[in-house]
């Protein structure tokens, strides 16, 4: 193996010296390739623990399996959670021991046992034992290397029966402040043994990293992140080439397992005091009492929420005039029925639906994002509705009063004062005085029609505004806003008749004028092939032709002033339209969870990880203890005659504001806004008709029909999931 890297959890480093000999067993998982390995400790138990907790080598054997088998399928594909090997970490007396023995001569055996002792029990020997120390100084290598291999019974039964392929790492520890963090101790490879067979290692990378747990962090490469933006500024070729490129190891994997690792760690600790667990019960009881009281609130309103709802729906259903109402109210019935839907379904969203839940961190937080996505936009939009329903209710009479003085000038202002002034010169033009007439009149006709309805509909504005407020109250900001929206198509209709009737005349004097233009030139369309063909026309159909010509495009621009102006008007309307259908599409679509959660903790929501080298500090030539100096040069050599591990902490880039709602606004409005736009500009051109609305889809909710009871229970049930667990 060329290259070793080692994911180690910070938690696991100590931050203060030891006093004595300590062995940690690790576990984890290892990932073997083909000229590099990783292995990733997800946990460091000490021995003494170990044997304490656990009565014999089968009980610790049934508690990993049993944690593996709670590892995701995926994970469990490329490793298996097991014991990787151990980790001896010796106290720095041993380090000024060393370093001494390198300037000067060894003693006898005598300062071995000063040191560490002979006690049969201890794990950790030293090569230079009664042994081996003769033959070793016989070899004229001037040198006492300590051999931390050699394993107790318990360890090596654990090696020959729990390891999978026969793998094992060992780890020593440095224990020198050399590194720019709170950090006296690295963890350094010993040896490794893969299959039974030991592999040198030319280069060794450890890895800090935090252990990702719910509600704090987790990792993620980024590609099921928040959509990234573009850039406005163009990348290098350069740039685009390193992108393409193949990763050089595969990383997958190896992010899975940390963000696993903390619910892989088997629990060894020892249960509290029996007078602390009774007083932790009693407390845990009392917020289960409490949490049934609040589940039996919650489910008894929703209960009659629901049958309201189910009531109401139908009623009107069961109306003969239901699909003509569902037409014209079409904006507010597609909301009213996604607002009721939500209020319907929100029980099932707060369910906690899997297990796996509880082991990856990174499902974990979408879990939670998704549980709690549903109700919380649902509570927003309420409140927003609340808040315009008691302005509408608090300024009913203001309101009534704009709205007649609007409704006054644009009607006396705009409408009649501008098609006066269309039957004139407008602008100088000199237009066909019968038609210009005949079309004023037929738009004054109208729009006099049309004021005459308004006049006695205008008797319940008091009405409509109060129905505006109150459904803002019961089912938020986007049913009154949706509401409005269909208020105003109905009290336009006369506008967009008039618009209606004068495209359909423009557009069939645009059609005739083109195709007597194809007369002339001998060329007919052809609409099998989509495509003018040549056309041998008779000396008649020119006459004819000619003749139809010249009346046609002279009255062509009587017609496009009628047109250009009520298009303008109806361009407005529209216009005005789309940005409140816009609104509604962004109060809906506003992950308002995720950016709750994104204030508070933005560990939360990773996009991409990186390695911050830990830089080695420069420190006096010779310290307290003796040891030599190390002036930040990170080529130095170790206890074992290797190379110093490189040491880098595992880091990840947060998700910024445009990140978090890029993606939930680009999967409503993707390509909607263009394709409006290419059709609004083709229609208004060619007088065909014009689109009145984007046709946003949001997510649909199929209406839910289950029984009273079932429905009480499940309200309960996802009320006591979202409780505290003991």
């Amino acid at each position: 193996m060329e290259r070793c890297r080692v994911w180690w959890p910070r938690g696991r480093l100590q931050h203060e010296p030891v006093t004595g000999p300590t062995r940690l067993v690790l576990l984890g998982w290892l990932f073997a390739r083909a000229g590099s390995v990783d292995v990733v400790v997800a946990a460091a138990i000490p021995l003494e623990e170990i044997l304490r907790s656990f009565p014999s080598l089968e009980a610790l054997q049934t508690i990993i399996l049993s944690s593996n088998k709670r590892m995701p399928a995926r994970l469990q594909e490329y490793a298996a959670f097991t014991i990787l090997g151990d980790y001896v970490h010796l106290p720095r007396e041993f380090e000024v021991f060393h370093s001494k023995q390198n300037h000067q001569s060894f003693g006898d055996q005598s300062v071995q046992k000063e040191h560490f002792g002979a006690n049969q029990n201890n794990s950790i020997v030293l090569s230079g034992s009664l042994e081996s120390g003769d033959q070793d100084r016989s070899d004229g290598n001037n040198k006492w290397e300590y051999d931390c291999s050699i394993l107790d019974g318990f360890l090596d039964a654990c090696k020959k029966s729990i390891v999978k392929k026969g793998n094992w790492v060992h780890f020593c520890c440095k224990s020198c402040k050399i590194l720019k963090c709170d950090l006296n101790q690295v963890p350094v490879l010993n040896h490794l043994y893969l299959d039974d067979q030991k592999f040198e290692t030319s280069h060794c990378h450890v890895i800090l990293y935090d252990v990702p747990t719910a509600g704090r962090n987790h990792f993620s490469l980024g590609e099921d992140a928040a959509c990234r933006l573009k850039s406005s500024i163009k990348k290098p070729n350069w740039i685009n080439n390193l992108e393409r490129k193949p990763l050089v190891f595969d990383l997958d994997p190896i992010v899975l397992a940390l963000n696993c690792s903390n619910a892989a760690r088997p629990s060894i600790a020892q249960e509290a005091a029996t007078s602390t667990s009774v007083v932790l019960f009693s407390l845990h009881l009392l917020v289960q009492v409490t949490w049934h009281c609040v589940g039996i609130f919650f489910a008894s309103v929703s209960t009659i929420i629901y049958i309201f709802i189910q009531v109401f729906q139908k009623y009107v259903s069961d109306i003969s005039q239901y699909f003509m109402l569902q037409k014209i109210f079409r904006h507010s019935w597609k909301n009213m029925r996604l607002r009721s839907c939500q209020i319907l379904y929100w029980p099932i969203f707060l369910q906690d639906k899997s297990l796996s839940s509880t082991v990856n961190v990174q499902y974990t937080h979408k879990a939670a994002i998704q549980k709690h996505a549903l109700w919380l936009n649902i509570v927003i939009d309420l409140l927003m509705g609340s808040f315009l329903g008691a302005a509408l209710l608090l300024k009913t009479e203001i309101i009534c009063s704009w709205t007649f003085a609007l409704v006054r000038y644009m009607t006396n202002s705009v409408l009649r004062s501008g098609c006066v002034w269309l039957m004139g010169d407008p602008a100088g033009f000199k237009l066909n005085t019968e038609l210009a007439e005949l079309l004023g009149m037929i738009s004054l006709n109208a729009i006099q029609i049309y004021s005459t309805l308004w006049f006695i509909v205008g008797g319940f504005l008091r009405h409509i505004i109060w129905g505006l407020a109150f459904s803002g109250i019961l089912f938020g900001l986007t049913v009154p806003v949706s509401l409005f929206i269909d208020v105003i198509q109905l009290a336009t209709l006369h506008v967009t008749l008039l618009q209606w009737l004068i495209s359909l005349i423009y557009s069939r004097q645009i059609q005739t004028v083109t195709s007597l233009w194809r007369l002339f030139r001998g060329r007919k369309w052809n609409p099998l092939r989509q495509r003018l063909d040549s056309y041998d026309y008779t000396v008649e159909q020119h006459v004819v032709g000619s003749l139809l010509f010249t009346p046609v495009l002279l009255l062509l621009p009587t017609t496009s002033i009628f047109y250009i102006f009520f298009s303008i008007l109806s361009t407005t309307l529209i216009c005005l339209c789309i940005l409140l259908e816009i609104t509604v599409s962004i109060i809906h679509s506003t992950p308002y969870a995720e950016l709750i959660m994104w204030v508070v903790r933005r560990q939360r929501f990773p996009t991409g990880l990186f390695f911050h080298p830990v830089v080695l500090s420069s420190v006096s030539a010779l310290d307290g203890d003796g040891l030599l100096s190390i002036k930040g040069c990170r080529k130095t050599e170790h206890l074992h005659g290797q190379s110093e591990p490189l040491v880098s902490e595992l880091r990840c880039n947060c998700a910024t504001f445009g990140q978090i709602i890029g993606q939930n606004y680009q999967n409503i409005f993707n390509g909607a806004a263009l394709s409006f736009c290419k059709q609004l500009a083709y229609g208004i051109l060619s007088g065909e008709r014009i689109p009145t609305t984007l046709h946003l889809q949001f997510s649909r909710l199929p209406w839910m029909h289950v029984g009273t009871r079932d429905y009480w229970m499940l309200c309960h049930g996802s009320i006591l999931s979202c409780a505290p667990k003991r």
